[in-house]
């Protein structure tokens, strides 16, 4: 049985010590500053195989080089939250010792249609789950720190560690409705999954509980 953790960088994410070894430990965007700042964190991640799924932003990857990421821990793939033929490979201007993955039109099926790209998820968080969802041969997926803006109801940042971005108490442009939708599908999509959603989320579209595969665990 193989078991595959996504890591976001919201809130509940401080409770990552909970979560049960695994095969695979798949990464959303930039953690430097939580692998800087919390030393249970980079120790508990040197011992695990990371799949890395990093936007092109010019500059996303500055932090993770400034900390020796790359060389110092075990990241076997690099993965662009964008459907295969929308970006450039090799355009960002990132300094990343790995290939480039693009998403496959597998994904077509879960995704919106624009308004950004003519195929997206609602943010990297999401296509990285999604990437887990669908490309890692998954048996059970844990998720921590996917919070889908709820934190902000309870006047929690949206980073357990504030970020360099000053979106700490701001959302992007997805809603989180949106995002939850994305989710929804994806695990409705594969029943053979089991999804352990652990988050301080309290708010869920209709649907989304009532998924026999997926477990919600409300952190207080």
């Amino acid at each position: 049985m193989k078991t595959v953790t996504l890591l976001g960088r919201g809130p509940s994410l401080n409770y990552f010590s909970e979560i049960d070894n695994s095969d695979i430990v798949v990464l959303a965007n930039d953690f430097d500053r939580e692998i800087s700042q919390i030393e249970e964190f980079s120790d508990y991640l040197k011992k695990q195989t990371i799949h890395l799924v990093l936007n092109m932003v010019v500059g996303a990857a500055d932090g993770y080089n400034s900390i020796g990421f790359f060389e110092n821990f075990n990241v076997t793939k690099l993965v662009r939250p964008y459907l295969n033929g929308i970006r450039v490979p090799g355009s960002s201007g990132q300094s990343i010792p790995l290939e480039e993955n693009f998403l496959e039109d597998h994904h077509k099926y879960f995704m919106y249609e624009g308004p950004k790209y003519p195929y997206d998820y609602a943010g990297t968080g999401i296509a990285a789950f999604a990437y887990t969802m669908l490309d890692t041969q998954a048996d059970v997926v844990n998720v921590i720190g996917l919070d889908f803006y709820d934190n902000l109801n309870y006047g929690k940042s949206n980073y357990l560690v504030p970020g360099k971005e000053n979106r700490d108490f701001t959302r992007d442009f997805w809603k989180p409705e949106d995002m939850q939708e994305n989710v929804r599908r994806l695990v409705k999509g594969k029943p053979n999954i089991q999804v352990n959603l652990n988050t301080i989320c309290k708010n869920f579209i209709d649907g989304m509980e009532d998924l026999e595969n997926l477990k919600i665990n409300i952190i207080e």
